[in-house]
């Protein structure tokens, strides 16, 4: 049985750590030719090596999807090193906790759209002529829970985790004609690094951790591994008459009112 995504090249976002990391493992593993893209270089470089050293094949490029030249140097490496990008998984964001709208500043407003928004635009749109010559491609943005629902206090997250639904329909609407696919990937809370520093900083990471699980009705929160599997089926021809479409990935949160 062939792979699932066998010599695909395929680009990964804020792939040093959590759901970015699970998702170049889990498409190596799937016979892909991975390149790391992300604006850790320490812990990109580890990422990168520790994919070679178990038989995969992965780059690292640092890159600042925020910055387009940045991203097309990383595009250009991309194609001189393993080949023309087939698949693109939108990853990279950021996110401010305990953060109000009248409390958020200039700079983090135009941080989070530079990064959430623009870096997705900036990627989307160096890859696509790419796609659009080979007649076929596959883009998956990694939405959230947020792009649907408000969780106070982490503005302007939602805002921007919003407009990137409105950046996949657009963008698969635009680009279907050519076989291309666009489509949203809407993690609810996962296990990143990230979630386990603010676990810590809690003051009871065993009573936050539990206190976050527990509000889902499958009472637990997500393994990154669990959201690197949705997005390989978006980025497969498992998913190949499925376009503009978020998939929601939760543990059923988003469907209940109050818990």
């Amino acid at each position: 049985m062939n792979p699932r995504l066998n010599k695909k090249v395929v680009i990964v976002t804020g792939a040093a750590d959590g759901i970015g990391q699970a998702i170049a493992e889990l498409f190596c593993q799937e016979g892909a030719l991975v390149c790391v893209a992300d604006v850790n270089e320490a812990l990109g470089v580890k990422v990168a090596a520790e994919l070679v050293a178990k038989g995969g094949k992965a780059i690292f490029v640092k890159t600042d999807v925020a910055n387009i030249e940045s991203v097309q140097n990383m595009v250009k490496i991309t194609v001189e090193t393993l080949g023309k990008p087939n698949i693109l998984i939108n990853n990279a964001g950021i996110i401010y906790q305990n953060n109000s709208p009248l409390n958020t500043t200039q700079a983090q407003w135009d941080k989070s759209f530079n990064v959430n928004l623009d870096g997705m635009w900036h990627c989307c749109k160096e890859v696509l002529p790419f796609m659009q010559a080979a007649g076929e491609g596959s883009i998956v943005n990694i939405g959230s829970v947020h792009s649907f629902k408000i969780v106070p206090n982490h503005f302007p997250y939602a805002v921007t985790k919003h407009a990137i639904i409105g950046l996949t329909k657009n963008l698969a609407v635009e680009f279907g004609e050519h076989n291309i696919r666009v489509n949203a990937l809407c993690p609810g809370m996962v296990e990143t690094p990230a979630a386990f520093r603010w676990f810590e900083e809690s003051g009871d990471p065993v009573a936050a951790r539990k206190a976050l699980g527990d509000i889902h009705p499958l009472r637990r929160n997500a393994a990154c591994k669990e959201i690197a599997y949705p997005a390989l089926f978006l980025a497969s021809d498992e998913s190949s008459f499925m376009t503009g479409q978020s998939m929601i990935v939760d543990g059923g949160r988003s469907v209940v009112y109050h818990l």
